[in-house]
């Protein structure tokens, strides 16, 4: 069954052998593309969206998912190694100072409603830099019960060992539903989903706001 991410994360404090395996999935991109993040919101199950922050329909989408019961993320943007001019505005990046840094998180964060997390938006750089991956876990700290959702575009992200040094609740994604846009390739990512669910108890997936 999809639930919503917070549920999958206390679901592997529970660890209970009766628990049915839990499914998260999350929207990316959300944010820019009128006509195909608005159909998104249309889709019947609980699935979570990963809104961009400061974009054209940032707050709109934020309000109308929220209001239909869906679970909001920051999808933050992050230094990629590659290809940063699609990062959009509010993107952290390696050469920031600590002030300047957190002070873009909490400008991102005010700028979302109804947040429960954040994802990041690309980073395949800015995710391998322990210090600003524990500088981003300690701001979703302060700001209330925020977890964090590792997108992981890169192997080598420090995310998870920050996150579990401030405390902040975590998980990683397990698999990119739509990283080629083909109705055989979907289905069988959704195969691999449900056997990763069922194998360990628990699996995460992001797809984009694509009509397949």
């Amino acid at each position: 069954m999809t639930v919503l991410l917070a549920s999958v994360a206390l679901s592997l404090c529970l660890q209970h052998a009766q628990q049915a395996p839990a499914i998260g999935i999350i929207i990316d991109d959300l944010g820019n593309r009128t006509v195909l993040d608005r159909a998104a919101l249309a889709i019947p199950k609980l699935v979570s969206f990963a809104i961009l922050p400061f974009s054209p329909l940032t707050s709109e989408l934020a309000n109308r998912a929220h209001a239909a019961g869906k679970e909001i993320l920051l999808h933050l943007p992050m230094e990629a190694q590659g290809h940063n001019n699609l990062l959009g505005p509010g993107a952290l990046d390696t050469e920031m100072p600590y002030a300047e840094y957190t002070a873009a998180i909490r400008r991102a964060i005010a700028d979302v409603p109804h947040l429960t997390g954040v994802n990041n938006h690309m980073g395949s750089l800015l995710t391998q830099d322990p210090t600003r991956m524990r500088w981003l876990m300690e701001t979703l700290d302060e700001n209330g019960d925020l977890l964090y959702i590792d997108s992981r575009t890169t192997s080598h992200s420090a995310a998870g060992p920050a996150a579990r040094n401030v405390g902040v609740p975590y998980l990683a994604r397990d698999v990119f539903l739509d990283n080629v846009r083909e109705f055989e390739y979907i289905d069988a990512r959704v195969d691999e989903l449900i056997e990763t669910a069922l194998r360990r108890g628990y699996a995460l997936a992001i797809a984009h706001p694509h009509p397949e």
